[in-house]
């Protein structure tokens, strides 16, 4: 589907651990020991140090009898270092990418001596307090810190402190959470094996060490991972890096809500004056401008490196993209800021010197993530200290997929090679961009596709100026694509949009005279009160998605639409892509290819239906939601009722293209050639390699009744229905919808008039729905989730009613053919068992949502 395919492309959800994990036992003897009874006290450091290796660094690596030690100088204990936790092996497309850092969160680190031992500990450092103030004393006694290991010291003298690595032997990343979160049943879940655990490598540089550490993860009973020979043993190089915690008299920047910057939470303990203790910092990069004052080069540039596992024919079109951000730097006095260089061809220069900001290509036997950000930050202020960018290797192979089955069909264009990678690099230098641009702190902007119109993006001209969005941070469409006969802009974001510019001016610009980040405030309020500008307008993740209960509130917030009229786009979408589909026969399969060609070329389109087919139910009982300040200029309420007239188009878009019969009929002369090739294989079983579907067809039937279910499960959320319910209390009647309106429109919707006999025009896919609907009003009446308000449950009871009285109305005639009287006969029967269950009264608490996940895709 195209949902998966531009997931594939730019896109899926990244949850930032930020509690403490549960770490596994090292292997036998413990941190620093060797087993067989208590250590004895440390050893002379030059005696040590005879046999060993010591590898120079931040801090000295020592190896010794096939051991790894950790030489500590006094002025290192109780220091201050930052500790990450990146794989840098995979599991074939099932979880974390190789380089991806958000397995566990940056945290600080630190040594610290108790008699003959040191501690390894992450010290709690989300307290904002003044040395030796009460509060400081308060919060080093209120908030815990978390210990890793209790390491005896091995040798030391006057200057060295060493002690055995073996803790990051154990599961310090909670990688296991990983592996939960991919298999999600206990019974095949894999746990760490500290007997074939070891340090594959070991590496120190100057400004961080790196400990990579070969895990063994192992299941009895595997039934997922299949991209190793033996999936009851996984190998993965899990690195550890230790790096010194700036000290470069780096001022944070208060971060805003009405500008989107990933942020740096800390709690305030400075001030007691405060309605809110939360403190924000922005993630950004430290460029060091020469003389902030006045246009100058960055002494301390983002310099990115492009990995010699990227393509050659990529190369230029990831550099330019790269080079892009220096524009909006341009603007603000700060030359130069970002540079690209190609990977040295030198064995000695290493991409996990931490002064090596990487762009690597990542191979994955199925698509994973399409590209990603890699962040390094203090968590102590959110300066940067590495960025870079992951991009799925199978990202390409699928972008080749939009040009053919998508662009070329609609447009009317040739199958033309030249042109598919003219498109694909287009759309390489739009992922880049973006994913670069979470690199520069900047989070997605999924409002982005409201700043223009359609004509707007009909047009190369302005396209390639502006973009098609007025962020590079937005969530486009897989491609910018209007019908044959209609003008084309670009396909995809190529260049900085206005609002870009805006942000990076609130992140990065210089403001005088400020010594604190409480001095810039009066500034930066002022810059980010422009947001009812529809060029600057942010809203993110937490407000485009639903998380499955209805939270989404603002209709306007959503990923990969186009244009300040997404109904009246998508409903020109749906109608091409219907079209697309009908004609697949007309181009695949080509000569001498199989069928799985027109296959592809059906799914492809359709997955841009279903996105657009689905879409208008996020207008049902919506509300505009603005992040205005009190006093911004052209101040908007924080709240506005979606109106009655455009959530009756919304419905209006759901009744043609999602719950009616003929939105799923497509031409049989295509339905009939969309089968798949049969593989056969003596010795591999690999999903990759092999994994049928159940039937040689396209499931049109079934597909129809998850997109239908999905849109269903959103109007019909215990969240929604009680926003709806409860928009009376706030806006004027009539001005915007009821839940009579929701369960009216539904009814009409789902069946008609049951009594004039057109039941038996409707085919399987209406049918299907028509009995999963009275299900579900059944399930509302008897068994209704928590939070559901009893007007939706009394209402649920209404509509049984009326199935009953309208069903049995129709089975009066004698003109119903066998299947359409069955049919009835059932639903009447599944209503009447329905009102005559004893109901139950729902919970008043809604469904509790917890953390929003952070996605830097």
């Amino acid at each position: 589907m195209l949902s998966d395919l531009r997931r594939i492309l730019i896109a899926c959800a990244v949850t930032a651990f930020t509690s403490a994990p549960a770490l596994a036992a090292p292997p036998p003897g413990g941190p620093g020991g060797s087993g067989g009874g208590p250590p004895s006290g440390p050893t002379p450091y030059a005696d040590f140090i005879k046999t060993a290796t010591v590898l120079p660094g931040l801090i000295p690596i020592v190896k010794k009898d096939g051991k790894v030690y950790l030489a500590l100088s006094k002025d290192q204990i109780g220091a201050d270092f930052i500790e990450t936790s990146v794989p840098s092996t995979g599991l074939g497309g099932y979880g974390p990418a190789p380089g991806e850092p958000y397995v566990a969160p940056a945290r600080i680190l630190r040594f610290e001596r108790v008699d003959d031992q040191i501690i390894i500990r992450w010290p709690n450092t989300y307290a904002r307090v003044r040395t030796g103030s009460p509060a400081a004393i308060d919060t080093q006694a209120s908030m815990p810190a978390s210990i890793i290991a209790v390491a005896p010291i091995a040798a030391q003298d006057d200057q060295h402190v060493v002690i055995s690595a073996n803790a990051f032997l154990g599961d310090v990343a909670n990688f296991s959470a990983m592996f939960d979160n991919v298999i999600q049943n206990p019974m095949h879940g894999y746990r760490l094996d500290p007997e074939r655990s070891y340090f594959a490598a070991t590496k120190a540089f100057p400004q961080n060490d790196v400990l990579r550490v070969a895990q063994t993860w192992s299941a009895d009973k595997p039934n997922l991972i299949d991209s190793a020979p033996d999936a009851r043993s996984l190998e993965v190089d899990m690195t550890y890096n230790l790096i010194a915690a700036p000290h470069d008299g780096y001022v944070p920047r208060l971060a805003d809500p009405r500008v989107g910057y990933f942020e740096q939470g800390l709690i305030d303990f400075t001030r007691e004056d405060q309605e809110d203790r939360g403190l924000q910092y922005v993630t950004r990069w430290n460029f060091a401008p020469a003389d902030p004052a006045h246009p100058s080069n960055a002494t301390n540039p983002i310099i990115y490196y492009l990995s010699n596992t990227i393509p050659e024919q990529y190369r230029n079109t990831v550099k330019e993209a790269l080079l892009t951000w220096n524009d909006a730097y341009k603007r603000i006095g700060i030359l130069n800021a970002v540079q690209v260089q190609d990977q040295p061809n030198d064995p000695n220069w290493d991409p996990e010197d931490i002064r090596h900001n990487m762009v690597r290509w990542v191979a994955n036997t199925q698509p994973l993530y399409g590209a990603e950000a890699l962040i390094v930050d203090d968590p102590r202020t959110g300066e940067e200290l590495n960025v870079g960018v992951n991009v799925d290797a199978t990202g390409g192979a699928a972008a080749g997929f939009v040009y053919r089955f998508m662009i070329a069909p609609a447009r009317g264009l040739s199958d033309s090679p030249a042109q598919e990678e003219a498109f694909n690099q287009e759309l390489e230098r739009a992922i880049v961009l973006h994913e670069s641009g979470h690199d520069m702190g900047l989070q997605h902007n999924f409002i982005g596709s409201l700043a223009y119109t359609a004509k707007d993006l009909q047009s190369k001209a302005f396209t390639s100026r502006y973009g098609i969005a007025s962020s590079v941070m937005e969530y486009s469409p897989v491609a910018n694509i209007w019908p044959k006969g209609t003008s084309n802009g670009d396909y995809e974001q190529t260049v900085l949009g206005p609002y870009d510019y805006y942000a990076i001016r609130y992140g990065y610009a210089y403001i005088p005279g400020a010594k604190r980040p409480e001095d810039e405030l009066p500034t930066l309020r002022r810059w980010a009160s422009d947001w009812t500008n529809p060029s600057h307008r942010f809203a993110s993740d937490e407000d485009a998605q639903g998380f499955g209960i209805g939270h989404s509130v603002d209709p306007r917030v959503e990923m990969f639409d186009l244009t300040n009229d997404p109904m009246a786009w998508c409903g020109k979408e749906v109608s091409m892509w219907h079209g697309v589909m009908d004609s697949v026969n007309a181009r695949f399969p080509w000569h001498g290819r199989s069928y799985d060609q027109a296959r592809r070329a059906f799914m492809v389109p359709l997955g841009a239906y279903l996105t657009c087919a689905t879409r208008p139910a996020d207008t049902i009982g919506g509300e505009y939601l603005s992040r205005n300040a009190a006093g911004d200029p052209h101040e908007e309420m924080p709240l506005q009722a979606v109106p009655l007239s455009e959530e009756q188009k919304a419905w209006g878009l759901l009744d043609r293209w999602l719950f009616s019969d003929a939105a799923w009929h497509f031409n049989p002369a295509v339905l009939t050639r969309l089968t798949y090739s049969e593989l056969s294989s003596l010795n591999n079983n690999q999903s990759w390699f092999y994994n049928p579907p159940d039937r040689h067809d396209v499931p049109v039937v079934e597909i129809a009744a998850q997109a239908q279910d999905r849109a269903l499960r959103q109007l019909f959320a215990p969240l929604t229905l009680t926003r709806v319910d409860e928009l009376q209390t706030k806006y004027p009647g009539h001005h915007t919808m009821t839940l009579v309106d929701l369960f009216q429109w539904a009814q009409r919707s789902m069946f008609g008039d049951l009594t004039n006999g057109h039941e038996m025009q409707d085919g399987v896919v209406r049918r299907n729905l028509q009995m999963r609907f009275v299900k579900q009003l059944g399930t509302m009446w008897t068994s209704p989730a928590a939070g559901t308000p009893p007007d939706a449950q009394a209402l649920a009871h209404l509509e049984l009613e009326r199935v009953v009285r309208d069903g049995n109305a129709a089975l009066g005639s004698s003109r119903l053919d066998d299947l359409t009287r069955a049919h009835v006969e059932a639903l009447v029967a599944i209503a009447r068992q329905m009102l005559n269950a004893h109901a139950n009264v729902p919970s008043a608490a809604p469904p509790q949502m917890g953390g929003y996940p952070v996605n830097l895709r």
